[in-house]
């Protein structure tokens, strides 16, 4: 059986990893403290980062994919 690309299949395998970044950010977030060195500030922004960016791909790949199925739906009408 084949499966083809789904808003499902995109949270199931996107939201996986989002999830797990989100917690990795928490965890550090919470790990620090007042006293804070600017290395663990600069690993924070790092941190930081990186979820922006795989939120960004996240929601870049849902869009494209609801896009094209639009494209579909309008080229069979």
């Amino acid at each position: 059986m084949t499966t083809g690309i789904s808003f499902d299949s995109i949270t199931s395998t996107l939201g996986v990893v989002g999830a797990r970044r989100e917690s990795e950010l928490r965890t550090m977030i919470g790990g620090l403290n007042e006293q804070a060195s600017t290395l663990d500030l600069l690993k924070l922004q790092q941190q930081i980062q990186q979820w922006t960016m795989f939120t960004q791909i996240q929601s870049t790949v849902t869009k494209e994919v609801a896009d094209a199925m639009k494209g579909v739906i309008q080229k069979a009408a």
